[in-house]
C-alpha cells in the first residue's frame, strides 16, 4: 500500500513539473488595414500572428488593448477569441476595433500639429490558457504604431456631407498640414 501511495505521488509530481514547463507564446502585430469606411466612421484591423513552442494547443482566453491616437486615448476594448493556437504552431488573429469620426475629435490638439498622417499606437495582450492548474493563464503583450491616414478616410464626398465631425476633421488636417508647411519654409 505504502508502494502504491509513493509511486502514485511520484506521478503527480511528475506530472505536476511538466506542467511547470510552459513556455510562453509569441505575439506579433503583423499591420493594420482599414476597412467599412463609411460616413461614421471606420474599422481599423490589426493582424496579430501568434505562435506556440508548446506540444499542446493553447487556447486564446481573451484579447484585449488600447488605442492612442496623436497621444490621445481612443479607444480600449476586449475580445474573446474561440481560436487556439495548434501545439508547435501558429494561428492568426484580427483584432477589429471600430472607431467613428466623432471619437476622433477627442484627438484634436494632434490632428491640428501633424495634418493627414496622424500617429497611432495599439498596445495590449493575448492571454492563452494553459490548461494547468497551477499555471493558469499567460498574458502576451501586444504593442504596435503606425500612421492613420485621414486623407484615405475622408476621401468621400458623401463622408464631408453627411458628417459634421468628418468636415472639422477635415479642417483640422489641412490646418497641421499648413502649419507644417509654414513651419519649414525659411524666414525673410
Amino acid at each position: 500500500m505504502f508502494k502504491i501511495a509513493s509511486l502514485l505521488c511520484l506521478c503527480l509530481m511528475c506530472i505536476g513539473c511538466s506542467a511547470l514547463n510552459v513556455q510562453s507564446p509569441t505575439a506579433k502585430v503583423t499591420g493594420m488595414n482599414l476597412r467599412d469606411i463609411d460616413t461614421q466612421g471606420f474599422t481599423m484591423d490589426f493582424a496579430v500572428d501568434l505562435g506556440n513552442p508548446n506540444a499542446v494547443a493553447l487556447p486564446l482566453a481573451a484579447v484585449d488593448y488600447k488605442l492612442d491616437l496623436a497621444g490621445t486615448g481612443l479607444a480600449d476594448g476586449k475580445m474573446n477569441p474561440a481560436k487556439s493556437i495548434p501545439a508547435n504552431g501558429t494561428q492568426a488573429v484580427t483584432v477589429p476595433v471600430r472607431l467613428t469620426y466623432t471619437n476622433l475629435i477627442a484627438a484634436e490638439n494632434g490632428i491640428r500639429k501633424v495634418g493627414w498622417n496622424v500617429p497611432y499606437k495599439l498596445a495590449g495582450g493575448v492571454a492563452v490558457d494553459t490548461g494547468s492548474p497551477l499555471v493558469g493563464q499567460v498574458r502576451v503583450p501586444l504593442e504596435y504604431s503606425g500612421e492613420l491616414p485621414l486623407k484615405k478616410l475622408l476621401d468621400n464626398p458623401m463622408t464631408l456631407l453627411q458628417s459634421p465631425a468628418a468636415r472639422q476633421l477635415a479642417e483640422w488636417a489641412a490646418q497641421g498640414l499648413l502649419n507644417a508647411q509654414g513651419a519649414a519654409k525659411p524666414g525673410p
